[in-house]
């Protein structure tokens, strides 16, 4: 019975004598090496192990004979029906006498679950490259708040290594975020079981001022254990930048439609309003010329009366002169062309505001034209006279010869809108320290090769050194609240960023700061060339 079982069982076995010489094998390990079941017998192990590339000093079963404990190791043999993996298992057995007993070797045929384990092992490194190099942020938490993992963008965007992150706790992480509503979100998870979305958290790092989207998801735990989350998140700053520019455009069509409204409006009576300022000056000039005819004629009459030889009555010629001094006819012919003309100045400058208010809100055809960069400025300077005429004095100095332009005027008239603008409030912040002195703004056109630069200086209190690496970052402002929404020089910068050009600026503390627009006269011709050298 004993020998029936002994080569029956599905697994290798081999009895050992104390000086490790081989007494038997079973079938099964028999068919495993392509061996009778004889062959080995009275041959040393390493008849068998050996083949398995196992050294003595690695056998178990001489560590099962140094330990008195069973030992294992798993080997790999390249059997008839293909290569096994093997775990040897030695156990010794007990002595029939007082001698040392034989040595009873298992082999196990463990080939399918280590190949199950090297799959689990390739998937592993799959999944955790894969979390390694996606683009969102993704951090992992226990039930403890102890950060167990912390993938590369999370690292790149958050500046903490994972070697400094996983193992500790999470809210003592040195990360320079809005840490009230994540850690309101992580506590939201936990307590809820259900994901909790934050969608603005604003993220201050080395490249500049950033927004998150980040949402805590919760991560199941043992029964009485306080469930893990997973944090997953991306940078949303330019999805923020580009929502504020579609609602700044939305605002200005809605501006633009009721300016162009307002402007058509004015246009009509302003015309007939100027026309008549125009008749009344000729016909106040003709009347002039009637009325000196009418004086020299009575100046005739006059000396005809005073020779006796009068015309009319002499009561009549003294109440003409007396209508003439009421009247003060040498003040009217002195002031009334001249308040005709200023009021004729006066209308055009009107109409110059209700033509650039009509150019500047018109919503255009969508594709870059030709345009005249000089005027679109000054319908700028026009439209924002309101703004800066009380604190500054405007100097412009635009280059007559600069050519036309390739872009979209609307959206450069707000590039210049959004400058003129700012450098109005730096001005008027600086007459708030200096007694309400009066500031200048200098505007500048130059062409330079196929490029044509646009400077706006004020003289205002310039930009602290602290905040010049933030000044064009979405959201940023030093503003009161309801005076600055941080989105117009960040505007600037994507608008001349999109015509193929460059924003810079210089600034000098207490002496004020000069922006500079550098854009190609033809965008698609300087992009087919590579550009500014």
């Amino acid at each position: 019975m004993f020998e029936a079982v002994f080569d029956a069982v599905p697994v290798g076995l081999c009895v050992l004598s104390p000086d490790m010489t081989i007494r038997r094998i079973n079938r099964t390990l028999a068919m495993w090496f392509a061996l009778g079941p004889d062959d080995p017998v009275g041959r040393k192990c390493d008849t068998l192990l050996g083949r398995m590339g196992c050294p003595c000093a690695e056998c178990p079963a001489r560590q099962a004979v140094g330990q008195g404990t069973p030992a294992t190791r798993d080997m790999v043999i390249d059997a008839p029906d293909g290569v096994r993996c093997l775990e040897v298992a030695a156990s010794p057995l007990p002595p029939a006498g007082n001698g040392e007993g034989d040595m009873l070797l298992f082999f196990h045929d463990v080939s399918g679950r280590k190949a199950a384990e090297q799959g689990l092992r390739r998937a592993n490194q799959d999944i955790e490259q894969l979390l390694s190099s996606i683009c969102s942020i993704l951090i992992s938490l226990d039930g403890d708040d102890t950060v167990t993992r912390w993938n590369r963008a999370a690292a790149g965007m958050l500046g903490l290594g994972a070697h400094q992150a996983v193992g500790a706790r999470f809210s003592d992480l040195d990360v320079n975020w809005d840490w009230g509503p994540v850690r309101d979100a992580v506590a939201g998870c936990r307590r809820t079981g259900l994901p909790v979305r934050v969608d603005e958290v604003r993220l201050r790092a080395d490249a500049g001022e950033r927004f998150l989207g980040l949402t805590a998801n919760p991560v199941p735990a043992g029964e009485g254990q306080i469930p893990g989350v997973l944090i997953l998140g991306r940078d949303i700053t330019q999805i923020k930048v580009r929502e504020a520019m579609a609602t700044h455009e939305t605002k200005m069509q809605s501006i633009g439609r009721l300016a162009a409204g307002i402007a058509h409006e004015i246009n009509t009576p302003i015309q007939y309003v100027s026309y008549n300022a125009g008749f009344l000056e000729g016909a106040f000039t003709d009347l002039l010329r009637l009325v000196e005819a009418y004086r020299d004629a009575f100046g005739t009459l006059r000396r005809d009366a005073r020779e006796g030889q009068a015309l009319l009555h002499p009561n009549i010629l003294d109440e003409v002169e007396q209508a003439e001094r009421e009247a003060d006819l040498a003040y009217l012919a002195a002031e009334v062309p001249a308040a005709v003309s200023n009021s004729r100045k006066g209308l055009r400058q009107v109409a110059d505001i209700v033509r650039a208010m009509r150019q500047f809100s018109h919503p255009g055809g969508g594709g870059k034209i030709l345009f005249d960069l000089n005027a679109a400025l000054q319908d700028a300077i026009l439209v924002s006279r309101n703004a800066w005429k009380d604190v500054a004095e405007m100097v412009l100095d635009l280059d007559p010869e600069l050519p036309a332009m390739r872009g979209l005027p609307q959206e450069m008239g707000q590039v210049f809108l959004n400058l003129v603008l700012n450098a109005a409030q730096a001005i008027e912040e600086m007459r708030g320290d200096r007694s309400g002195k009066i500031g200048t703004i200098t505007v500048r056109t130059k062409r330079e090769d196929a490029f044509v630069t646009v400077s706006v200086a004020d003289t205002g209190p310039g930009i602290p050194e602290e905040i010049r690496g933030r000044i064009f970052d979405p959201f940023f402002t030093t503003k009161e609240v309801g005076r600055g929404t941080g989105q117009g020089l960040a505007l600037v910068y994507a608008i001349v960023e999109r015509h193929g050009g460059e924003v810079s600026f210089e600034t000098a503390q207490g002496r004020g700061t000069v922006f500079t627009v550098t854009l190609p006269l033809d965008p698609q011709t300087e992009k087919e060339h590579g550009g500014r050298q």
